[in-house]
Formats: structure tokens, C-alpha cells, sequence
């Protein structure tokens, strides 16, 4: 099956070692509460899955590693404030320190998925690569795709994601605001692979009105938010599979 996905930011793991500098609890950073376990039928369909079990604030793999290191949130490879602010640690971390945290979450990551990329390159003449994400954000629409206005995929195979999702009962937006980040961009100039975000409204399957953080928003038709979301990936795994799909000149 030429499709991998990747979940970047499901992941809580923060180890005990790395916590003694945090200025707040480690229950109180937040991810994309769920998204493992709302994806975990991916292999069933033969799709390739690339997982991390680390927090986003070990390392946050949809960042840029050569970029900003340690300053805002939705910017930084380790971000030492929150979203709307507030201060992550007691001291600034160092260079060593932030590079061992790449080493540790980051780098493991994207060589799991240029392995499983390339991987399935060496049977198929080109790949779709979905990225997962969710947010919390007060945005309209169920889903929202992100190509970086259609410079990492195709038209045709962003049409039929998005096709996908929106016959499965899903209301699907494009760029708005989550446009893609920093693993779908690296993929922008590579001639075999589709990239495409896929941020996912977590009032879809989240309580997200009636939770009080920290912690993980109890369930909200998730079972059923899980049942449209594997009828629309199996829609697009076969796609995928299919002439129109793996012709490797431009749509």
C-alpha cells in the first residue's frame, strides 16, 4: 500500500530525567489528545504508520531543527512557552541540552519515516504521505487539509483526500490556518510523494466544553468519529493504489 502516516504530536512521554527543570506540571502539556488511539486501525488497512510516544515538548518533530530552537510555541523544535505565553521552565534550556532532546525524539522520527518512504519507493513510483494532526482551536469545519497551497502535493491527490473525507460524513476545509508544517514541507520538492496535513477537529470526538484541564478531555462520539475516519482512509489507501493515482506526471 503506497500510503504512509505519521501522528507527530500523540505522544506524552516526558521523562522523569527532563522534568526537573519544567516550571509547570507535565500534566499540563497538552497534545493531540487521542490521536493514537483514534488512528490505531492504520495497519489494518496496510497503511505504514510513524509514531512517536514523546511529548511534542521533548521535541516537537513538525519544527524545524536548523530553525528556532527555544523560543515560542508554534515555531520552536523545543518550545519554552506556551501557546498563549506562559513560561515552560524555570531557566532557559542550553544548546546541549536542546540538541540532546532532538537527538532523542526528533532525529528517530523522520529516519523511521524517510525509512518507510522509502521503502514502499522502492515498489511503488510514488507515495502518499498523510500527517495527523488535531486541534482544540475554535475553527470551523470537521477537517482542515494543509498543502502549503499546493506546493507539497499534487491537486489531484489532495482531491482525493479530501474527497474521501467529505463522502465520509466529514465537513473539509483547505489551509485554513494549519496550511502545513515543517514535515510536510520537507517533502514539498520530492517528485514521488504527496504530503498532505491532516488536522482533525477534536470537538469531533473530544469533550472539549465540559473539561477542566490538565488532562486528557474525556471521549465524545469517538467510536463514531473512528468509524468515519477508517471508512474515508480506506477510501483513500485504495486511491492510492489505483493508475490514476501512481502515474508519476504532473496532474
Amino acid at each position: 500500500m503506497p500510503v504512509v502516516a505519521c501522528l507527530p504530536h500523540g505522544g506524552l512521554d516526558y521523562p522523569a530525567d527532563l522534568a526537573e527543570e519544567l516550571a509547570v506540571n507535565k500534566d499540563v502539556l497538552w497534545s493531540d489528545w487521542l490521536t493514537r488511539e483514534l488512528y490505531a486501525f492504520l495497519p489494518e488497512l496496510g497503511i505504514t504508520s510513524v509514531v512517536t510516544s514523546f511529548s511534542r515538548f521533548v521535541a516537537d518533530v513538525n519544527r524545524d531543527p536548523a530553525g528556532e530552537q527555544h523560543g515560542g510555541f508554534w515555531t520552536s523544535v523545543v518550545a519554552a512557552t506556551m501557546p498563549r505565553g506562559r513560561q515552560i521552565y524555570r531557566r532557559p534550556l542550553t544548546p546541549g541540552e536542546i540538541g540532546s532532546r532532538i537527538r532523542l525524539a526528533h532525529e528517530p522520527f523522520h529516519l523511521a519515516l524517510d525509512s518507510a518512504v522509502a521503502k514502499l519507493l522502492a515498489v511503488f513510483p510514488r507515495v502518499m504521505l498523510l500527517d495527523l494532526h488535531s486541534f482544540g482551536a475554535g475553527l470551523g469545519g470537521d477537517v482542515i487539509l494543509g498543502d502549503r497551497n499546493g506546493a507539497t502535493a499534487r491537486p489531484g491527490a489532495v482531491t482525493r483526500v479530501a474527497r474521501a473525507l467529505s463522502d465520509a460524513g466529514l465537513d473539509v476545509r483547505m489551509n485554513e490556518r494549519f496550511s502545513g508544517g515543517w514535515t510536510v514541507r520537507r517533502f514539498a520538492r520530492h517528485a514521488q510523494v504527496d504530503a498532505v496535513q491532516v488536522e482533525l477537529n477534536q470537538r469531533r470526538y473530544l469533550d472539549l466544553d465540559g473539561h477542566r484541564y490538565p488532562g486528557v478531555p474525556p471521549r465524545r462520539e469517538f467510536d463514531e468519529t473512528q468509524r468515519l475516519l477508517r471508512r474515508a482512509l480506506a477510501t483513500i489507501a485504495d486511491a492510492a493504489c489505483s493508475s490514476a493515482y501512481l502515474e508519476t506526471e504532473n496532474e
